[in-house]
């Protein structure tokens, strides 16, 4: 059965005045899927979003809804949904005319309007609150009334600008977990812009890496958090260690990598083909490093150094290892009694061959 593209973006390019801040972005949308654009401020996934939405036109390329070209199309024509980041309610108006204003414009009958504003204050859990204005809300009922009308009319896609960064951690997490399961329910197509990686990795099922304009890589949450096509995708998404080095063995068991810093580091074979000699980057995630206090050796990989810091977090304590000339970021888990350790302390660093990626240094 073919895939039904809801959005496709062809050799799309934006500019403003000289500064070119969309370049070349492709991407087919399917049917269903909830995409996350994400990048750092100022990487274009904002302006992208808003030429989807028929706010501003593309300088180059052709952008597609549903099979049809939308270049210089207005928003009201384009029958999507969107939400903002600072919920742009009516505050003269109340929940339920706020959430009635796009049905009105439709020319909606008033029972239907009525039951459909009904079901879907009821899918954003908030089925008490028609009367009530604006100010009398919480500012994460505020968002999902902001959702719910986007919702009520039905869009084929929804687009959504940041629409949690407003919110305080824990509220940003009930929400998130909300946008989920309102996805689940309604499998309304949806475009996603954040620049918090967490939303990205828990929301999404692909996610576009966007920086300074370019696509750097499209993929699952998984694709990009372990199989990252570059380095700024690597040190974006996530923590990690980074060190400088030169490969001085290549065998059957994978690469030796001697760091500048004075470690050897045995990684498993790579996608990448590497040459002996060559200057490379390696990278390990602090989760994939595991601290003992005996030089026992349980990875492939282990380093003695001292611990430095340890910083209690919650669910893991956030540890720094100076080994060599290195310092090395491990999380500790708060089951590992190793999370207990002080300051000042000797430790062993231990991780694994396949949990080492290395990158040519040229690439950067």
């Amino acid at each position: 059965m073919s895939k039904v593209i809801d959005v496709e973006l062809r050799g799309i390019i934006k500019k403003f005045q000289n500064n070119v801040v969309v370049q070349d972005f492709n991407l087919q949308v399917e049917q269903g899927e909830f995409i996350a654009f994400l990048g750092p401020s100022g990487c274009g996934k904002t302006t992208t979003l808003n030429m989807i939405a028929g706010f501003l036109d593309p300088d180059g390329g052709d952008l597609l809804i549903k099979g049809q070209r939308m270049n210089g199309v207005p928003p009201y024509k384009r029958e999507l949904g969107m939400v903002f980041q600072t919920y742009s309610l009516f505050p003269h108006m109340t929940v339920a005319e706020n959430i009635a204003y796009g049905l009105k414009l439709r020319k909606v009958g008033k029972q239907e309007m009525q039951e459909r504003v009904k079901r879907v204050l009821e899918l954003v859990k908030l089925p008490n609150v028609a009367d009530r204005y604006p100010k009398q809300l919480s500012g994460g009922q505020r968002q999902r009334i902001a959702i719910a009308r986007a919702l009520v009319i039905e869009p084929s896609l929804l687009l959504l600008d940041e629409p949690l960064s407003n919110l305080d951690a824990k509220l940003r997490e009930e929400l998130r977990d909300e946008l989920k399961r309102l996805h689940q329910e309604i499998g309304v197509t949806t475009i996603f812009v954040t620049h918090d990686q967490e939303e990205a990795l828990a929301l999404s099922d692909r996610i576009v890496v966007l920086n300074h304009g370019f696509v750097e890589q499209i993929g699952t949450p998984l694709e990009i958090y372990n199989q990252p096509a570059s380095e700024f995708v690597h040190t974006f998404i996530g923590k990690t260690n980074r060190m400088e080095g030169e490969v001085i063995a290549i065998d059957a068991d994978g690469i030796k990598v001697r760091t500048t810093g004075g470690l050897l580091i045995q990684a498993a074979k790579q996608a990448r083909e590497f040459s002996l000699q060559q200057k490379v980057i390696v990278f390990v995630r602090p989760e994939k490093i595991k601290l003992s206090d005996t030089g026992v050796h349980t990875g492939a990989n282990q380093v003695e150094g001292h611990l430095q810091l340890a910083s209690f977090l919650g669910s893991y304590t956030e540890c720094e290892v100076v080994a060599g000339k290195h310092t090395l970021s491990v999380k500790v888990q708060m089951s590992d009694k190793s999370a207990e350790r002080e300051a000042g302390t000797t430790v062993y660093c231990n991780w694994d061959a396949e949990d080492v990626l290395i990158m040519p240094a040229e690439r950067g």
